[in-house]
This record gives structure tokens, C-alpha cells and sequence, in this order.
């Protein structure tokens, strides 16, 4: 038997009069009900959340709704109560809406400055303020590891001895720095100044990398990891998660960058890299037949077979496939292969510059180049016509995170890096917009930053966008960090389903003053995507 039923005639009174107290009460209204009551009622506790309000709001006015059709009317509910019900239900129902206004007037504005969010998540309670503000005065500033009143460290792990170093992992470091320098002369995160320490793991060996990173948080104390060029990337997950420590901006060499939850990259995973190029020679090249040439990395045999998947499908032919090691010192023997195999066009996805610079350097020696070019990943350089020279112009093709190159990054490096100019490449952009991402998510967070406060401002649904000249956007949603070739769950219009591929039209590649490209132009079908 329900005890609630069988009480209900001699409570019916009572259960208006809470019904009223915790309507009004639960909309935070200071109001005293009007509703008349015919027997006292005790004060009731009274859910705070939105979603217990509605629901009160939506039984009390069934219960009207059903009691003015009842052959037999309650008898607690005279014509007075109703009335008085009937109007505190539409003051309920104001405030609620009020409320909602209110919350919408307190989101955060979109911020201008290199990276912006464009979509806010509801700003915290005053209370919840109010509480974030004493604990940032009782810890005088100090709100967590690396972070200070007035600073907040960061740090890297770049590989300063891999081959090309001075042209490829330096500007990375030398762009973080200038746009840290930037950030700080338009007044920091809410007053706190950034910094970064680096640390040297060679040739990006894993072991110095791990070194590395206990080095930056056990004696360097760094609050995050930012953009940096380092072959471990892929390998310091289990160290992220047992130091708790976020990587803004890391540069996704690996897939499973996008996978964890520590890792905000500002780059397209290699191998949808790989599908946003693959799906670009199907329909702007039309090859019959093709050639792979691929690291032997995992990561880019991967690369290369999603690649492989959408050519095959096109009705192309594989006819023949190389792979490299990432310290190769001569590419002449793999020239060759592929001038027996004689394919029409060749896709690389090596993602080491030296290596294909050197195929292109050995190719012109040789007088070979497939008759509908080659096209490939992560050769969008500055620096790159000086070495490669004519033997490729408007043979070549690259795809890249973002459009090259940017009036107010390049005059960012200009003014704060000058000896960037002539080397800067797109790394170095995914650097500049991983900086600024992680300075607009601080400031989203308050005086009261935390790691894990930190995180969830990046993660919480929001789209970080770009300038327009770069015209990129980002979002850390499980959509765009899972996925795969079978089940693709990303959006197309986000970086993980979006990038560009670019012409080698010469080699003069040293970006116009105005921070257009020189030497690169936008291909035929130049906006691509991983799916379609």
C-alpha cells in the first residue's frame, strides 16, 4: 500500500502551502507567497538547482491543470488558493527566465587576441566567485604548481639536435617566446606574467624526453607543457597523467595527442593529415597510378595506409611504396625505386623535412619527378625554396594546419623575434595559437587558476577560433578526440577535419611584409577535408 495515497486527502492543504514555499524559494525569489493557507505549514528545504525548480514549477501546474477537470475537487484548494497559485507560478516562471538573462548577460566576452573562444560556457555563480577570490587571497597568488600573484611558469621539451634543427626546432622555441613576450606586454593573464623553461632532449630520444620532463616539473616547478617539436611527444601520456600536468598546444605527430585529456593540440593529427591530403590528390589529381613514401614510424605507416585506403578507393594503383628511417643520409637509392615503378604521382607522409628536402635535392640530380608531382605534409616553410629550388615549382603541394601566414602572427614574429623572419613555418604558428589558447582560457578562469580548472575551460565544449587569416579553429570535445577511418565523429569544419594545401610556386618562400605567402599560393581545391 503507498502510504503517500492514502495520506494524501488530509495533506492535500499542506502540500499546496510547501509547494508554493518551495516554488518561490527554489527561483530565489525574497517574496512572501500570497497564496491563502487554511492550515500552517513547516518551512521545507528547498532544492537549489534549475532543474528542481522546473520540475516544481511543471508539477504544481498539473496539478491545477488536473484539478480544474476533477469531478471531485480537492477541498484544500478553494477559488482563492487557486488564484494565488495560479500567479505565483507566473512569477516563478519570470524569474526563471530573468535568471537565464541574467546568466547569459554574465558569460565572458570573445576575446580578440590571437585565439578566441566562440562559444563561452555559463560564467560561475557569485558565490562560487566569491569563493574562488578568498582562495586565491589565502594563498596569496599561489593557486597551484608554476603559478604565482604575478607569474605563471611554462615549460617545453624541444629536440635542439635533430637534423635541420636551426631551421626547424628553433623557430618553434624562438615563436613561443615572442608570442609569450606579446602576451606580456598587453598585461599578462590578469596581471601574471608568462615565462618558459626549456629543456634539450637531443634528437627527440624518449628517455631524454622523460628525463626531461620530471627535470621541468620536479625542479623547474612548471604549471603546463606548451608547444614544442619533439619526436616523444607520443610517449609521455602515462607522465602527464601522473603529474597532472595539461600540454597546450602540443604539435599531434601522434593520434593519440588528440586522444588524451591532457593534450590540447593546435595541429591536425598526422593521420588525418594524411586523409585530408589523400582525399585532395583523389580529386584534384587524378593519378592512375601512385607511390607512398613513409616513415617508418607507426604513427606514419598509419598515416600512409589511410592514404592508401581513400586512393585505392578511387580506383588508383599502388605501385610502389618506400619507407624511411628518420636519420636517413641518402635518398638516391629510393629515388630510383620509384623511377622504375614509374608512378604518375607520389604522396609522402615522412613528416621530417631533411628527409624529403633531401629526396627533392636527389631527385633534381637525377632528372627524375613524377609527371602529376608529388604532394605531401609538413614542408610549409619559409626556408623551404632556398632549399629545394626550381626543380619542383608547381609540382609540389603541401597540406597545413592554417593559411600561411598571417598579418598580425608574422608582425608578432617581426616585432618580438626578428631572427624568426625567413624561418618561421607552420609549427611555429601552432605554437602561437597554443600560447595565446592557453592565455585566453586563464584569463577565462580567473584569479584562481588550477591545472585542473585550467583544463576544463579548454575542454568544456568551447570553439577556440583563430584570426581570419589564419582561419582555423579548434575543439576538445570526445567528437573530435575520438574516431577512426570507419567511424568518423570529428567535425568537418574543425582543425581535425579541415586543413589547406598550398602550390610551391617559388623560391623566393620568405612571407610577403604584409604576412601573405610568397612563393606558396593556395591550390585548385585548396580547403580539404578528412572526410567527406
Amino acid at each position: 500500500m503507498n502510504p503517500f495515497s492514502e495520506r494524501r486527502k488530509p495533506l492535500a492543504a499542506i502540500a499546496i502551502t510547501a509547494g508554493i514555499v518551495l516554488l518561490m524559494a527554489a527561483c530565489g525569489s525574497t517574496r512572501t507567497g500570497t497564496v491563502a493557507q487554511p492550515v500552517s505549514a513547516p518551512a521545507t528545504p528547498v532544492p537549489g538547482s534549475a532543474d528542481n525548480t522546473a520540475k516544481l514549477i511543471a508539477a504544481v501546474a498539473a496539478y491545477l491543470d488536473a484539478q480544474a477537470t476533477a469531478p471531485k475537487k480537492d477541498p484544500g484548494l478553494d477559488e482563492i488558493s487557486r488564484r494565488s497559485l495560479r500567479r505565483a507560478l507566473a512569477e516563478a516562471r519570470a524569474e526563471v527566465a530573468a535568471a537565464k538573462q541574467q546568466q547569459a548577460a554574465e558569460r565572458p566576452a570573445a576575446s580578440s587576441i590571437g585565439v578566441r573562444p566562440v562559444l563561452t560556457a555559463p560564467s560561475e555563480s557569485r558565490t562560487r566567485q566569491d569563493e574562488n577570490r578568498i582562495s586565491y587571497d589565502k594563498s596569496g597568488g599561489a593557486t597551484d604548481v608554476g603559478v604565482t600573484r604575478d607569474s605563471i611558469k611554462l615549460g617545453s621539451i624541444n629536440m635542439h639536435g635533430m637534423a635541420l634543427a636551426n631551421v626547424v626546432t628553433e623557430p618553434v622555441y624562438r615563436g613561443t617566446l615572442a608570442t609569450i613576450a606579446s602576451i606580456n606586454d598587453r598585461g599578462g593573464v590578469l596581471g601574471r606574467r608568462l615565462s618558459q623553461v626549456d629543456c634539450d632532449d637531443g634528437a627527440g630520444e624518449v628517455s631524454r624526453a622523460k628525463v626531461c620532463l620530471k627535470k621541468l616539473v620536479d625542479e623547474d616547478r612548471i604549471f603546463s607543457l606548451i608547444t614544442a617539436q619533439d619526436w616523444a611527444t607520443a610517449s609521455i601520456h602515462d607522465d602527464l597523467h601522473l603529474f597532472g600536468l595539461p600540454y597546450v598546444g602540443s604539435w599531434a605527430y601522434s593520434q593519440t595527442e588528440w586522444q588524451d585529456p591532457f593534450m590540447f593540440p593546435t595541429h591536425m593529427s598526422m593521420i588525418h593529415e594524411a586523409m585530408a591530403g589523400g582525399n585532395w590528390v583523389r580529386h584534384a589529381v587524378h593519378p592512375k597510378t601512385y607511390g607512398l613514401l613513409c616513415l617508418t614510424s607507426p604513427e606514419m605507416q598509419l598515416a600512409c595506409t589511410q592514404v592508401q585506403h581513400i586512393l585505392d578507393a578511387s580506383g588508383s594503383r599502388m605501385v610502389k611504396k618506400v619507407d624511411v628511417a628518420i636519420s636517413e643520409t641518402s635518398m638516391s637509392a629510393y629515388v630510383l625505386a620509384f623511377r622504375g615503378a614509374n608512378p604518375e604521382h607520389i604522396v609522402h607522409y615522412v613528416i621530417n623535412p631533411a628527409t624529403v628536402i633531401k629526396f627533392m635535392i636527389e631527385a633534381a640530380q637525377q632528372g627524375y619527378y613524377p609527371p602529376k608531382g608529388i604532394s605531401g605534409n609538413h614542408l610549409a616553410g619559409e626556408a623551404v625554396g632556398s632549399f629545394i629550388g626550381q626543380w619542383p615549382i608547381n609540382r609540389y603541394w603541401v597540406n597545413t594546419t592554417y593559411r600561411l601566414w598571417g598579418a598580425d602572427f608574422m608582425a608578432t614574429m617581426e616585432r618580438y623575434s626578428r631572427s624568426n623572419v625567413g624561418f618561421t613555418h607552420h609549427i611555429v604558428q601552432a605554437g602561437y595559437v597554443g600560447v595565446n589558447m592557453f592565455a585566453e582560457a586563464a584569463r577565462e578562469v580567473g584569479p584562481n587558476l588550477t591545472r585542473g580548472r585550467l583544463m576544463a575551460a579548454l575542454g568544456n565544449g568551447q570553439v577556440w577560433k583563430t584570426d581570419s587569416d589564419m582561419d582555423q579553429q579548434f575543439s576538445y570535445t570526445p567528437s573530435e578526440r575520438r574516431g577512426s577511418y570507419d567511424d568518423q565523429t570529428w567535425s568537418r569544419g574543425d582543425a581535425e577535419g579541415r586543413e589547406f594545401m598550398y602550390k610551391y610556386t617559388g623560391t623566393n618562400t620568405t612571407a610577403k611584409p604584409d604576412g601573405s605567402p610568397s612563393g606558396w599560393e593556395l591550390a585548385d581545391q585548396g580547403v580539404i577535408h578528412t572526410y567527406e
